[in-house]
């Protein structure tokens, strides 16, 4: 009998002593015997193993990067800046009309 990640099956994972863990993972997975939820654990355990994460990556040298520094510092000396003053309109009020002071019920106004 067997124990693998609290499931006991009946020589479900046959184990010898030359396994490495991945392949013990693998075997654990592959394994239509062990409950769906052992055998979905045992593979999230060994993807990163063998896949190989997704990654940007750079290779630059330093020339590559000074050149490419001064060909953008060029093209932000060539930008053209809009000077433009903007127009100033009047808007009509917003909100309630203003309510004199003093008069009465002035706290309890409708909006």
């Amino acid at each position: 009998m067997s124990f693998v990640e609290g499931v006991v099956a009946d020589d479900a994972v046959k184990i010898s002593g030359n396994y490495t863990s991945l392949e013990f993972l693998q075997a654990a997975y592959r394994c239509e015997e062990l409950s769906l939820h052992v055998r979905m654990r045992a593979a999230m355990a060994a993807l990163p193993f063998e896949y190989p994460k997704l990654a940007v990556t750079v290779q630059t040298t330093p020339q590559d990067f000074a050149a490419r520094l001064d060909a953008a510092i060029a093209r932000s000396e060539r930008a053209r800046i809009i000077e433009a003053t903007p127009e100033r309109r009047s808007l009509p009020p917003t909100g309630p009309a203003p309510t004199p002071a003093g008069a009465p019920f002035a706290s309890l106004r409708r909006l």
